[in-house]
């Protein structure tokens, strides 16, 4: 196929099968560092994280290694990292580095490209070249070279990027060493070898470029499944600091996290209540906000402060408007009415029937934090409402023969979904003693 022709495919590339589109992504990297390429590429950049096909190694993307992890997540299903780092920004300022680096330096450089140990002097010495570029850039810009080139009258935020850039690059091999202690990413459970590895790579910033030890911090979180986990060990951390630095490092690191709670949780509360809101994202959101929040007040036990536990008191509360309104509000009736669809026309809405099946998977993923939020007695009441509904529904097609046999088994399921297996076999038993009459 001719790799240019793939470029129209667009986001059918999403639904290829993977052997397929390893080989699609073999032949866009064939193009080049074409528009049309990248353009492809983020399309298709939720697929590549999930299937993350081998990829011919280049200069740019090894430019990129070290802070790779703070790119903005592709998909919903992952917290953001909290400090986030635009590909825009990225594809702006590499043409610039390799210039300024030169050809002739980069050929000496090129085992850098190559797998294994013996890569690790060279792209060093890579790592150092673009360290030294990108802050003869930033000393540009202060001439007021390259800001057309780099977008920062549109976006002066961009800046701040470039400057994390540069100093993350600046202590590139002790994050390389991070990367392979926090490996595979995401980590879920943070264990004693990964608290040593990290602690030891921290020490070698503090002592080289003590300025860096917040970035290299947040660099270690986006490799966890949630940042937060982080802070509680931290606390133990020996980087080399006096007391008083640590607490301040701390201090700091704590706000970043609170911080992207807080924006995680406007985030959820944003969503449209009713019949358009996914309510299993909803769940899903609510169930990992409670753990970071968990996990966040924890860890603050070591530094006491009030504030902070002012601002995740009110994430709570966020976060209990959001199941109440989003996930319990009108939970029962959209169960009920999907089922009823097969009842009435004997047909199948199926956007309708996959809604309702989100819909009880989120009541029952809901129940975990039901407790902590104080929700208890409302989800109780939802459920045993929506349960004993699909339970005479089934009754009256599967004893009484009133309907489709289908409407029936698609209750009990429902009931399944929502209460677990053992409600639903209970039920199914009942049903059957009394078919046996």
């Amino acid at each position: 196929m001719d790799p240019k022709a793939i470029l129209g495919l667009g986001s059918k590339l999403l639904d290829i099968d993977e052997e397929r589109f390893r080989q699609v992504v073999g032949l866009l990297e064939q193009i080049g560092d074409h528009p049309e390429v990248q353009k492809t590429f983020s399309l298709i950049r939720p697929r590549l994280a999930e299937v993350r096909p081998k990829r011919r190694p280049t200069f740019k993307r090894l430019f990129c290694e070290p802070f790779e992890d703070l790119f903005e997540v592709p998909n919903g299903n992952q917290p953001a990292p909290l400090n986030r780092i635009d590909r825009a920004v990225v594809n702006s300022l590499w043409p610039l580095v390799e210039t300024t680096i030169g050809k002739d330096r980069l050929r000496g450089v090129t085992g850098a490209l190559r797998d294994g140990a013996a890569r690790a002097e060279p792209a060093a010495a890579f790592w150092a070249m673009s360290a030294g570029a990108v802050a003869d850039i930033l000393a540009q810009l202060e001439l007021g070279r390259y800001v057309d080139e780099l977008g920062l009258r549109v976006n002066p935020d961009r800046l701040r990027t470039i400057q994390d850039i540069a100093q993350i690059l600046a202590i590139a091999p002790a994050v390389d060493e991070m990367k392979a202690v926090l490996a595979p990413k995401p980590v879920q459970k943070l264990h004693k070898d990964h608290l040593d590895g990290v602690q030891a790579a921290g020490r070698s910033v503090a002592r080289g470029r003590p300025e860096t030890l917040k970035l290299f911090i947040l660099l270690a979180a986006a490799r966890l499944s949630d940042p937060s986990i982080l802070l509680g060990g931290l606390w133990d951390m020996d980087f080399g600091q006096k007391a008083s630095e640590r607490a301040a490092l701390f201090l700091e690191l704590s706000g970043t996290v609170v911080a992207r709670i807080e924006e995680r949780s406007r985030g959820g509360a944003a969503a449209t209540p009713g019949g358009t809101t996914d309510r299993m994202a909803a769940a899903d959101l609510a169930v990992d906000l409670m753990a970071s929040l968990e996990a966040t007040r924890s860890a603050m036990e070591y530094s006491r402060n009030k504030e902070f536990d002012q601002r995740l008191k009110a994430v709570r509360e966020s976060v209990h408007d959001m199941v109440r309104t989003q996930v319990l509000d009108g939970a029962d009736g959209e169960i009920l009415t999907a089922v009823a669809t097969l009842t009435n026309d004997g047909g199948t809405d199926t956007g309708k029937m996959v809604m309702a099946e989100n819909q009880a998977r989120a009541l029952r993923k809901c129940s975990t934090i039901a407790d902590t939020l104080g929700l208890r007695g409302e989800l109780k009441s939802v459920t045993q409402k929506a349960t004993a509904s699909l339970t005479d529904t089934a009754r009256q097609v599967l004893v009484d023969g009133n309907g489709d046999a289908r409407t029936g088994y698609t209750a009990i399921r429902m009931i399944e979904l929502i209460s677990g297996p053992a409600e639903a076999n209970q039920v199914m038993d009942q049903i059957l003693r009394t078919g046996r009459r």
